[in-house]
């Protein structure tokens, strides 16, 4: 077993890796009083082309979902839902873009959570009723979120964003074309995916690790998997032009609501890879548009926003900034968006403090085993491992990067939606 040393609250992530591919992360932690297991499947809601050996697949928008909801029927009226319930535990699932995910939080049975855990992903339990059975579970499902005011502008949002990328289309998929997917299309994708080389086990909580590698090396010694060639994901490359720029939506708000997505190519960045991108990206906004900042407190004494919410995505391609708020004047807030995206401000002193800001989070995130499992997963999704030193990289930043950053911020496009009371 691997010990993975993370610099700064010096604790220690276990790694072990079984012949069949399936890698496993643990860390505990005694002061829990919960254990958090959580079985990955790199498999989200873009991938629906794909080519194993000569075949090239093409499957409905939004399988990677049902195939999450379907995947927890184990035999006819029995679900894993009803196993854990017996014992105690809690059991869910969610699925984004990229990614699969299927937690278990228990406080005892850890060998009992851990075997039925492994066993209800891993084997499959496809009948063409209890897919006809799901569907309209799922369609209405789809339907509630189309008809969430805050879900249908962020749809628009994405599908103006993106013109070829699968992050145009809802995770849910449309209720058409829930309704196309057939049991064929489910075995095709877990055949494909749910293999153990193409995922990967995160335990955190008060857990012995050589007693988790001993767990699951001995139920795959009694249920074997082998390791399987893995399909090829296919991807469309994303142009830098939008769609429409400007859309406007009337639906069930009580105040207008703006969301305001900035796409900016990646080509100038290639000095800097996707971790450091995310991380001087966040600083950027930071410094500029959190609740601390100048812009801020000037928005909110002006009764312009009642609030200001912002992230960062890093593409293939491009690195996306989503801004949102709820605000009586959203035309006025477009114009001094784009004005402060074309002035950012970056000073030492921001800097300094936001860096040590980071530095001290990445070592108080050791104290809860929820937080440490999905920083681990996210890690992996990521970028293929655990990030050991995350204090030492915060560190590392410096505020020329930072500036030059900044100044590379150049041929971006804007997208605006504005969200309009129905009266």
């Amino acid at each position: 077993m691997k010990e993975i040393k993370i610099k700064g609250p010096n604790e220690i992530v276990y790694e072990h890796t079984l012949q069949n591919g399936l890698r496993v992360y643990i860390w505990k932690y005694p002061l829990s009083e919960e254990v958090n297991m959580t079985l990955t499947v790199l498999y989200g809601s873009i991938h629906t082309e794909f080519r194993l050996k000569s075949k090239k697949y093409n499957v409905p928008n939004g399988i990677a979902h049902f195939l999450e909801h379907v995947k927890f029927n184990e035999d006819k009226d029995i679900t894993a839902h009803d196993y854990f319930y017996k014992i105690g535990s809690y059991t869910n699932a969610y699925t984004t873009y990229d990614h699969t995910s299927y937690e278990v939080v228990c406080n005892s049975n850890i060998k009992d959570n851990l075997n039925h855990l492994l066993y209800f992903v891993f084997n499959p339990y496809f009948t063409n009723s209890l897919i006809q059975k799901e569907k309209p579970i799922i369609i209405e499902e789809a339907k509630m979120s189309l008809n969430d005011p805050y879900n249908e502008g962020y749809k628009l949002l994405m599908e103006n964003i993106y013109l070829k990328d699968k992050k145009r289309n809802m995770i849910t998929g449309l209720p058409d074309e829930i309704k196309t997917i057939t049991k064929e299309d489910i075995e095709n994708v877990f055949n494909a995916f749910y293999v153990p080389n193409n995922m990967f086990l995160t335990i955190t909580g008060n857990v012995n690790p050589l007693e988790i590698e001993s767990i699951v090396e001995e139920y795959f010694k009694e249920n074997p998997i082998p390791k399987k060639t893995l399909p090829l994901k296919i991807s469309k490359k994303e142009p830098n032009n939008v769609n429409n720029t400007k859309n406007g939506i009337n639906t069930n708000v009580t105040k207008e609501k703006l969301l305001y997505g900035v796409k900016i190519p990646k080509k100038g960045y290639s000095k800097y890879n996707d971790l450091y991108l995310r991380v001087y990206f966040n600083i950027l906004l930071d410094i500029n548009f959190s609740t601390t900042s100048d812009f801020n407190d000037y928005l909110i004494k002006n009764n312009i926003v009642d609030d200001l919410y912002y992230m960062v995505s890093v593409d293939d391609n491009h690195i996306i900034l989503i801004f949102e708020s709820s605000t009586s004047y959203p035309n006025k807030l477009i114009k001094l968006l784009k004005d402060k995206l074309n002035n950012l401000d970056v000073n030492k002193d921001d800097f300094k403090r936001k860096t040590k800001s980071l530095i001290a989070s990445s070592i108080l995130g050791y104290e809860d085993a929820s937080s440490v499992n999905s920083d681990i997963r996210m890690d992996v999704i990521r970028y293929g491992n655990v990030i050991s030193d995350v204090k030492g990289l915060f560190e590392s930043l410096n505020i020329d990067d930072l500036n030059n950053i900044k100044d590379l911020i150049k041929g971006y496009k804007i997208v605006e939606v504005i969200l309009k009371p129905n009266n």
